[in-house]
């Protein structure tokens, strides 16, 4: 089984608020960025999520564009996906498909971020990032 895990500097918290649920922007736009991560990902895949996204505030140095170096420490959602059939999603597809797709910024995002678009091919600018950590194969 595959099982790849996202980091992202975009504010992607699954709140469950839409504007028929609640009033308060902040949760609705947060709810929004996670639906367009999943719509994006649901075209080629049906994705299993292992868990929510996390927010902690960690070493971003190593892992996205160069403009997010400086400071070193930001606000970095986490999470795993998996899905139903192994082969049907790649790191290099996965950055294909997510590249320059829209976002709403300013939620409570610690960069500056003068792009409102997911950024996965920019050495500068990239602000999410795709990782296969597992592979296991399950015998029949």
């Amino acid at each position: 089984m595959q099982v790849f895990e996202v980091k992202t500097l975009i504010d992607i918290t699954q709140t469950g608020q839409t504007k028929f649920k609640s009033h308060d922007k902040l949760l609705i736009n947060q709810q929004a960025n996670w639906n367009t991560f999943l719509q994006v990902l649901s075209m080629r895949i049906n994705p299993l999520f292992v868990d929510k996204p996390q927010a902690e505030t960690i070493d971003t140095s190593e892992e996205f564009g160069s403009d997010y170096k400086e400071g070193s420490e930001h606000k970095v959602w986490t999470f795993k996906f998996t899905s139903e059939r192994d082969g049907a999603v790649t790191e290099s597809l996965l950055q294909e498909d997510f590249d320059l797709i829209p976002v709403i910024k300013g939620l409570t995002e610690t960069i500056i971020n003068n792009n409102d678009v997911f950024r996965t091919r920019d050495v500068q600018a990239r602000n999410i990032v795709f990782k296969l950590v597992d592979n296991v194969a399950f015998d029949d």
